[in-house]
């Protein structure tokens, strides 16, 4: 089972591994960032998560549209709404998009490249 993993970190510890990757690019040196998606609050992490966003990350998971068309008209949801949910998806690396190179219109096509969201609370 492949995760992608979210995690809650506070404001105080992701301004210090900003500063790690700063320096580390400053002196020319490698920086191995935390893989993942960090919010600094259970309520921003489910702001991002949306019932809606979710509902597209399973529909993408389940059905395998062949476009953002597709995937609008199978969420019931207009295609402006689908498309801005799919970029901030696509922008925190929870969607892939790919043209489709066969199709006459080269349509979109999301894929969703994990099979559960791993939330890390750390204490």
């Amino acid at each position: 089972m492949r995760l992608i993993t979210f995690g809650i970190q506070d404001e105080e510890e992701a301004r210090r591994e900003f500063i790690a990757a700063y320096e580390a690019a400053r002196l020319g040196k490698p920086f191995s960032p935390k893989e993942g998606v960090n919010f600094t609050s259970i309520e921003a992490a489910r702001n991002f998560l949306s019932p809606a966003r979710l509902a597209l990350l399973r529909l993408i998971k389940e059905k395998d549209p062949r476009s953002l068309y597709a995937l609008a008209k199978l969420s019931g949801r207009s295609f402006p709404s689908v498309f801005k949910d799919i970029e901030i998806l696509r922008k925190h690396g929870l969607v892939k998009l790919t043209r489709d190179k066969q199709s006459r219109r080269r349509s979109v096509l999301p894929r969703v490249e994990y099979d559960a969201i791993h939330l890390w609370i750390g204490v």
